[in-house]
């Protein structure tokens, strides 16, 4: 009988009020997978929730460990705005994050699962991108909201239109027969 490993590896680019506000931030932990982003107010969020207490080198960037969870649909058929939480703990970082990255709108949310086999190699890899919508705080967790980056509704999803050399010969009435 296997095993099923599940890593998910939390990258999140969060807007701060202003650049001192990001570099506080920055200087919290030592592992560096809190950094700057590339504009200055700006910072990288970089977490996995499987290896307790081991930084995970992931594309090129340093993961630490944090107790998240994420929770609600990944993905749908429809391509819509569906909602994702994600839960961590009423830790010192979370609460940072929330309360300096302007309450976790308009943060950029990358989602990485990956399933592992028994020697801990990936074998199979969802990639999810998500917008910051919000956030919310309890005495025990800290809920960050986020919704998915396509919306089919606001960018006309599949943006194409139903004509002949899509599907051929289209009906000049509403009457149609099937034989």
């Amino acid at each position: 009988m296997s095993t099923l490993r599940i890593v998910q590896y939390f990258n999140l680019l969060a807007m701060t009020e202003s650049s001192l506000t990001a570099q506080s931030l920055a200087g919290l932990n030592q592992t560096d997978t809190i950094t700057l982003g590339e504009s200055p107010n700006t910072i990288y969020h970089r977490y996995q929730n499987f290896f307790v207490n081991e930084t995970k080198i992931f594309d090129g960037q340093q993961y630490a460990f944090a107790p998240f969870r994420a929770e609600g649909t990944v993905s749908n058929l429809g391509g819509d705005n569906t909602l994702l939480q994600v839960l961590f703990p009423n830790i010192e970082v979370a609460v940072r994050l929330v309360e300096q990255g302007n309450g976790n709108r308009l943060s950029r949310l990358v989602l990485t699962t990956q399933w592992l086999n028994a020697s801990f190699v990936a074998v199979k890899t969802y990639q999810e991108r998500y917008v910051g919508i919000g956030a919310a705080f309890s005495d025990t967790s800290i809920e960050l909201r986020f919704r998915s980056a396509m919306d089919s509704v606001g960018t006309q999803f599949p943006a194409r239109q139903l004509n002949r050399s899509l599907v051929g010969l289209l009906p000049l009435s509403a009457s149609v027969s099937l034989r």
